[in-house]
């Protein structure tokens, strides 16, 4: 696999630069302070996103009852998740898409960050929808990019219930949740699941497109997510950005269990078995797990060496690449 640019590569550039925004904001009494670090979600927090029309719209009746962050991200969450995990309604998926535009358009022109007590629930809803996010922030879709701008509906088809956002959009969001690593953990989480669903449904003696796409998909994905891990690195300080990475590390862990067989849970035996190497690797499982999973998959499958490994350095390239252009995409 090709050298990773550092992590710990940390240049507070964004930190600074918000330092100073709080300043300006202090002396001009301006308002806006819910995009401000630390307002600990009081009742003025969130008054912004509160008035928002397309924010009222997707909590109907409950947006009268909210009165700060904390309630915010409450509301979101239970205005756009079902009761079965990654199965939405038109409403609930339409619901996280004016949501999204909401906060996207509104961190576009602050260039702030969002409340802690807002940005875990709302990293935990969207992490419900990494079918979605998958297609938005790795190989990409044609019905989502006709689907992507603000007036575009969620939409249903054969396969279920979809929503689309713009993708830069989409990753500028995500990267200021993942400000706070419960909420990276949930997106993380989410798209390791995910990957392992996809890598799952290939059957034994496919080959072909068939076979390359699934870990094609999940090395553009999970390389994003890591830009958006490194990236967060490189603006803390040393102490936070160790804080930050081994709160990270313990949250994708925790509930780890041995592995379950392949045969019998293809999808646990994935997951497991990465939540061990990630035990044993610490942070370089992330920057491997597109390349570990697909490795472990490939020895589940039964597939010959010479396949396997190809498809495991495939693999490792496709994520270092795409993590590093995340990284671009973020400066």
């Amino acid at each position: 696999m090709p050298e990773t640019p550092p992590p710990t590569d940390r240049r507070p550039r964004r930190r600074a630069a918000l330092t100073a925004a709080v300043a300006c904001v202090a002396v001009a009494g301006g308002i806006g302070a819910w995009f401000l670090v630390g307002s600990g979600g009081d009742a003025e927090g969130c008054a912004d996103l509160r008035k928002d029309e397309r924010i009222q719209k997707a909590l109907g009746e409950d947006h009268a009852a909210v009165t700060d962050c904390a309630a915010l991200g409450t509301a979101i969450r239970g205005a756009t998740v079902g009761s079965v995990p990654g199965e939405h309604s038109l409403r609930q998926a339409q619901a996280m898409k004016d949501v999204l535009v909401a906060v996207g358009e509104r961190l576009d022109d602050s260039g702030g960050s969002l409340d802690p007590d807002l940005s875990v629930p709302l990293a935990e809803a969207l992490a419900d929808y990494a079918a979605d996010t998958d297609k938005l922030l790795g190989i990409g879709d044609a019905d989502y990019v006709r689907h992507a701008t603000p007036s575009q509906p969620a939409w249903e088809d054969a396969d279920g219930v979809h929503m689309s956002v713009l993708g830069l959009q989409l990753l500028r969001t995500v990267r200021e949740l993942s400000q706070e690593p419960a909420a990276y953990t949930a997106l993380r989480d989410a798209a390791t699941r995910y990957a392992a669903e996809g890598l799952a449904a290939v059957r034994p003696g496919t080959t072909g497109a068939e076979l390359t796409v699934p870990p094609a998909r999940n090395s553009r994905t999970l390389g994003t997510l890591d830009g958006v891990r490194a990236d967060v690195l490189r603006d803390l300080g040393e102490k936070e950005a160790d804080r930050w990475e081994d709160e990270v590390l313990a949250g994708l862990a925790k509930g780890a269990a041995e592995p379950p067989s392949y045969a019998k849970d293809p999808v646990g035996h994935l997951v497991a078995t990465w939540q061990q190497t990630l035990r044993t690797k610490g942070a370089e499982a992330l920057e491997d797990q597109s390349a570990d999973m697909t490795a472990t998959w490939g020895t589940a499958l039964g597939l010959e060496a010479s396949v396997r490994d190809g498809l495991r350095e495939d693999a490792a390239d496709s994520f270092f690449n795409e993590r590093k252009a995340t990284l671009g995409e973020l400066d």
